[in-house]
Parts: C-alpha cells; sequence; structure tokens
C-alpha cells in the first residue's frame, strides 16, 4: 500500500524540468534534442515499432498494477563472463525485453504475468530475478478464491533456456492465501519484505525478513520452508530500508552527474546499485514544491553511467572520460512520461507511457544510440 502511494504521488507530481522561470526555459533551449532514435509500443503480438508514441493505437486505460507497461529495468553492470543478455526490461502482464547491443527480444509465459503484477527487477548470479503480487484494489481474482498459496513470490528468468522458474512462493515464506507482498528490499543477502491482508476491520501489515541457506537461483518452491531463515521487523526499520536518503548521502558519481542541476529543483531519483541489488532511493528537496522523478545507474560493464528524468532530460558521462552530456529524448505529447532505463551496449531503452493518475493507456520504449551523442 505505502508503495502504491508513493508512486502515485509521485505520477501526481511530476513537472517538467527546467520550466519554470524564464533563466530555466533558456537553460532547456540549450540541450540538444536527440534526432536519431527508434519508438515502440506494445501490442497484442508483443512490441511493434511506431513513428510516435501519440500514433500507437488507443487501448482502455487500465489501473498501472494490471496495464502493459515497463515496471522495471535495469543493466547487468558486472559482466564476468559473455552473458546472453546485457540489459533487461519487465514487461507487466507480458513478459521480459532481453537487450543484447542493439538486439531486442521479448519472452513471455502467460502462466507467470497473466495472473499478477509483475514489478522489482534485481540480479542474482547474473541472471534476472523479479517479484509477483495482485493488488487488493484492482485485480478482481483476489476476491474471487483465485489465490492458492504455491502461487510464485519470486520468479528467476534463465537466459540460456529462455524459461521462466519459480524460485520461493508465497507459502515458502508462511503467508497464506489472502496475504500479498506490497514490497521488499533486498541487500544481496537478506531479503526484507512488507506484505497485507484485509481483515474485517481494514488492513492489517507485517513486516519480516529472511535468508535463503541456499544460493537463491538453487531453490526452488518444493524445498518448502526449511531451506529459509526468518526474522521479524517493525514497520520503523522496513521504512528506513526503503525510504529515500537525502542526495547528499547518494554515491559520488551520481552527485557528480547531476552537478550542474540547480538548488532550487526537487527531484526524486532511483538509483540502480551496480551489484544488482534493490534500487537505492534518494531525493533532493529544493524551493520548488513537486517533484520531478528519474532513474540512474551503470551500463553493461560500467562504460557509461546515465540518469534520464520524465520529461525525458538525460545526464550521461562516459566512464573512460571526464566531460559529462546533457541532452533530452524527444518531447511527449501531453499526458505522456517517460519511466524506467537500461543501457546495453551503446543503446540505452528508456519506457514511455500514456498515463492520468493511477491509470495508464498506451505504452512503450524508445531506443536511443549513445555513440552518436557522445560524437
Amino acid at each position: 500500500m505505502k508503495k502504491i502511494f508513493l508512486k502515485m504521488l509521485i505520477t501526481a507530481n511530476l513537472i517538467f524540468l527546467f520550466s519554470c522561470s524564464e533563466k530555466n526555459k533558456i537553460a532547456k533551449a540549450e540541450l540538444p534534442t536527440v534526432k536519431i532514435h527508434n519508438w515502440y509500443y506494445f501490442s497484442n503480438e508483443g512490441f511493434q515499432k511506431i513513428d510516435l508514441p501519440q500514433n500507437a493505437p488507443e487501448v482502455f486505460e487500465k489501473p498501472w498494477t494490471e496495464s502493459v507497461r515497463i515496471t522495471s529495468a535495469a543493466s547487468l553492470v558486472n559482466l564476468n563472463e559473455n552473458p546472453k543478455f546485457s540489459a533487461y526490461a519487465l514487461v507487466n502482464k507480458k513478459g521480459l525485453l532481453c537487450f543484447n547491443d542493439e538486439k531486442i527480444e521479448l519472452y513471455c509465459d502467460n502462466s507467470i504475468f497473466q495472473p499478477d503484477t509483475a514489478d522489482s527487477l534485481v540480479f542474482s548470479d547474473g541472471k534476472p530475478v523479479f517479484y509477483l503480487y495482485r493488488s487488493s484494489f484492482f485485480n478482481s481474482d483476489l476476491n474471487q478464491g483465485t489465490i492458492h498459496s504455491t502461487r510464485p513470490f519470486l520468479v528467476e528468468f534463465a537466459p540460456d533456456s529462455k524459461l521462466f522458474y519459480p524460485i520461493v512462493s508465497y507459502s515458502n515464506l508462511k503467508l497464506k492465501d489472502e496475504d500479498q507482498i506490497t514490497g521488499y528490499f533486498w541487500d544481496g543477502k537478506t531479503w526484507a519484505c512488507s506484505a497485507k491482508k484485509t481483515v474485517k476491520n481494514g488492513v492489517e501489515f507485517s513486516y519480516f525478513c529472511w535468508q535463503p541457506l541456499v544460493p537463491l537461483t538453487e531453490a526452488c518452491p518444493a524445498l518448502g520452508q526449511e531451506i529459509f531463515m526468518f526474522n521479524s521487523l517493525t514497520e520503523d526499520s522496513y521504512k528506513k530500508m526503503i525510504l529515500p536518503k537525502l542526495f547528499e548521502e547518494s554515491p559520488e558519481e551520481l552527485k557528480s552527474l547531476l552537478a550542474s542541476i540547480p538548488e532550487e529543483f526537487s527531484f526524486y531519483i532511483s538509483w540502480k546499485n551496480p551489484t544488482g541489488t534493490s534500487p537505492e532511493n534518494y531525493s533532493h528537496i529544493g524551493t520548488s514544491d513537486n517533484f520531478l522523478s528519474a532513474h540512474a545507474g551503470f551500463s553493461s560493464g560500467k562504460k557509461y553511467i546515465t540518469a534520464v528524468f520524465s520529461d525525458g532530460t538525460t545526464y550521461i558521462k562516459k566512464t573512460s572520460e571526464d566531460s559529462i552530456k546533457a541532452f533530452r529524448l524527444p518531447l511527449l505529447p501531453k499526458g505522456f512520461s517517460y519511466g524506467e532505463m537500461a543501457v546495453s551496449g551503446d543503446t540505452i531503452y528508456v519506457a514511455w507511457e500514456e498515463s492520468a493518475f493511477f491509470k495508464t493507456a498506451r505504452a512503450g520504449f524508445i531506443s536511443v544510440n549513445l555513440k552518436e551523442i557522445i560524437n
């Protein structure tokens, strides 16, 4: 519930960067706009190229937990071997986009993606892992007796076989049919979770943490609860893990990348940790009342460090060089915004979607060749 509220709050308060004063309009005009790019939208068949997002076929608005959209994306930063893919984007209700340089593949599994909401992509031993839940507000199946205790909580994608494998179920975590995990934070060792259930007088939350006694990617629901070590958490201790820290506490690489942003601007940024664990969130409170959201992180192999704001303003630095580039992704129509991003090779992929408060309609992504920008 708290995660849903935070996302709604950020979405409702999106503003356009550099649009608050005449001085800022000049600053925005100085940024070059990307001209060489490709647009994609999500269709019934998968994803298709389109000339402009507003020309994608109309779709019915749905709550964001039930719509086809990119909910999470990340680059596989540490390339110890030659991976099949170097970046991924999780497409709710559909599958997983896999990127390798300029190659894009979408792998689907209706049994995994259709019943649940998919979110929060992390990496374990170089393999993508994400979690599933059902919204008690928007998913009608939750109240129709279709939930069973063996439903998966964590799912792994195996790049070699291109298959999805449930690795931890709700029952493994001692949760009942009416329980739904509303969020988690993984630090590379311990998983901290919040869960909620509807009770007679409202909603009841619980907090706990657990560690697998075997490597996570070797786990499976059939192994039972004995391979997990559990501890309870207080609400305050869980909040301390997930709530944004001050931007001044962020990694030096991120502070350096965004050093040119004026102090008066307020923003919230999700930083993808190079280790592949849960993102770390930071906020800067300026004099402006509204927050602009952003996503940042290293590319595969740490070739680039990039931050993309929801209005398309992008900062990028090649880690082998000192200079920082700033540019704008193409301006989106009113009601559209940019979201999650990942970099594979020399290509950046950024999600876009059409939304109104908690509902989402059309969605897709844009790809941009970073060599064109850097050079």
